[in-house]
């Protein structure tokens, strides 16, 4: 059963969560174009692919916490996105401009907290 020994925190924790990987990549979707560009600027082999396969571990990982059913899959999912994404597109330490070192780095770190969520829900989903 759904979120069936979960807390009150526990269900509104996971919702905030699965909510910025569905929001953004429904933003992200829409831009999809732009981001297969993006991959092949920087060098990413079959963009095209690797956006898609990002888009179902986006989705996919949203949708299992938010539904909490296979979260500790859907934490892991979103896990290696976060970390993909932010080695791939957040690179502000090899940005020459200020105002866009400062904007991936706030992006950056701001995943750095994702992440932390993402293990907490991992956490409480991990056999014992």
């Amino acid at each position: 059963m759904l979120y069936e020994n979960s807390s009150i925190l526990q269900m509104a924790g996971q919702a905030c969560i699965a909510t910025f990987y569905l929001v953004i990549g429904a933003r992200n979707l829409r831009l999809r174009a732009n981001h297969v560009r993006k991959f092949a600027q920087l060098g990413v082999p079959l963009p095209g692919a690797f956006l898609l396969l990002g888009f179902a571990f986006q989705f996919g990982g949203g949708l299992m916490i938010l539904l909490d059913v296979f979260a500790l899959l859907g934490a892991g999912l979103l896990f290696v996105f976060t970390v993909l994404a932010n080695l791939i597109y957040h690179r502000w330490w090899s940005m020459g401009e200020e105002a866009a070192r400062r904007i991936h780095m706030n992006y950056f770190f701001n995943n750095v907290g994702n992440l932390g969520g993402l293990l907490l829900v991992g956490a409480l989903h991990a056999p014992r």
